[in-house]
């Protein structure tokens, strides 16, 4: 049954979007409640379908992004999960998982812009990587369109979905999670660059020199920032209007303050990394920095277990999201999250001297 389980993890590719996706479903959704006021037991329903929606339709994003590049990957040596499957095999699997997604969405399929939204997201996943289309490789047109079938589109249909749409709020969450899928792109195609070259995959960042490719992510870096700033003081409005009572106005700061103070030190470190002439990528190294807090710790662990934490005070109910959501992130995910706070201590001592 183990063995099993990790057949489905690879094949569905569990581990590339998992780490990603889910934390940003759960901010999504768990803002969501906070706004509404919706404490409710129907909404711990409906965020753990919701889940499940998101998550089967970003797993066949990525399997259709392997069959689309299924020889490309064999000839690059990277693993894809139709390495071992006939054709009419892989189509069969393809297929299995299109009719899972379908059947995920149904328990919203009668909320408004829930279907057109739907009908979108599903086609962008495909086309994307799929021929005759295969719009990856329409170079900045490609980078809009993974950032559009990525995020923009599953961020439209959560706040569709939990009927909150059209308001303020989601157009700050639809900007700002487009930059951050549009950074992720550019940082995959500058990581897979030489790759790409080799098999004349027609990227962007394969069209692009990488001095080019370097100056675009770097700015990218910078908007990505911003975006997660902007998405802060959204939460930070939204929890402080439950109501005029102090503590909610309190609970609203903390995470502006610290992401404040490692967005300053953050900078200080691309400051020292121009001088050395060593890239500062917080995707794609393992060095622990301000800038991985910034980019990867604080959206994927902080904000949503804040979140969480926040919808559980307000029904204890939602304390089993909270459980699931930690047991996800520590356990499954096994990762060490002493660095993270060994970093925090690094830079509360480095902004008080």
């Amino acid at each position: 049954m183990h063995l099993l389980i990790n057949k489905i993890a690879d094949f569905i590719r569990w581990r590339d979007w998992g780490p990603g996706k889910i934390p940003v479903f759960c901010i999504l959704l768990a803002y969501i409640g906070v706004i509404n006021k919706n404490f409710s037991l129907s909404f711990v329903f409906d965020f753990i379908f919701f889940m499940l929606f998101a998550s089967i339709h970003s797993a066949l994003g990525y399997v259709a992004n392997d069959w689309g590049d299924r020889t490309i990957d064999k000839l690059q040596g990277k693993p894809n999960a139709f390495i071992n499957l006939s054709y009419i095999q892989g189509i069969f699997a393809l297929s299995i998982l299109l009719v899972i997604a379908l059947l995920s969405g149904l328990p919203f399929i009668n909320r408004p812009a829930v279907i057109p939204l739907w009908g979108a997201w599903i086609f962008f996943a495909l086309a994307y990587s799929l021929k005759p289309l295969r719009l990856k490789e329409c170079g900045i047109w490609g980078l809009g369109f993974s950032a559009i079938a990525q995020w923009t589109l599953p961020v439209l249909l959560a706040f569709a979905a939990f009927e909150r749409f059209g308001e303020w709020d989601m157009i700050i969450f639809v900007m700002a999670n487009t930059i951050s899928g549009a950074t992720l792109e550019i940082a995959h195609q500058r990581y897979d660059r030489s790759r790409d070259i080799s098999t004349q995959t027609n990227t962007l960042g394969t069209r692009l020199s990488s001095v080019k490719v370097d100056r675009l992510y770097t700015l990218a870096l910078i908007f990505d920032k911003l975006a997660l700033g902007s998405v802060l003081i959204t939460i930070c409005i939204g929890i402080s209007s439950i109501s005029q009572k102090t503590i909610w106005i309190a609970l609203s700061f903390p995470l502006i303050v610290f992401y404040i103070i490692t967005f300053l030190i953050s900078f200080s470190e691309i400051r020292r990394s121009l001088i050395t002439g060593e890239f500062l990528d917080p995707y794609y190294s393992i060095n622990h920095s301000a800038n991985k807090v910034l980019h990867e710790t604080i959206p994927n662990f902080i904000i949503p277990t804040y979140l969480l934490f926040i919808l559980t005070i307000l029904q204890p109910a939602n304390g089993i999201l909270l459980l699931v959501f930690l047991y996800y992130r520590i356990v499954l995910g096994q990762a060490d999250w002493r660095w993270p706070l060994h970093a925090v201590q690094n830079l509360l001592s480095r902004a008080m001297k």
